[in-house]
């Protein structure tokens, strides 16, 4: 009967062998995830400080322009300036 034990006991230890490697290869794809989440968060972050930054230079030349804008085209639109005609014609 022992060596019925010892060949039950040789199968256990083999399967969780099998377990242990089949668990470490599942932790190590784990960490490598964690690990790309992690790089891809610094990156994003890094990404929206520079267009943070970009927008916040554009913002300000923008609000200029759009003032200078405002102010150059009270008569609306599809009529001229000098005018105040239509800029286009019908027939």
């Amino acid at each position: 009967m022992i060596p019925t034990y010892g060949g039950v006991l040789s199968a256990i230890k083999k399967a969780l062998w099998e377990l242990m490697e089949e668990y470490w290869g599942v932790r190590k794809s784990l960490w490598d995830l964690v690990e790309s989440q992690e790089r891809n968060t610094a990156q994003l972050e890094r990404i929206e400080a520079t267009m943070e930054q970009r927008w916040g230079l554009e913002g300000e030349s923008g609000k200029e322009e759009n003032r200078d804008d405002a102010e150059g085209s009270e008569d609306g639109p599809g009529e001229s300036q000098e005018g105040g005609t239509p800029s286009s014609t019908s027939c």
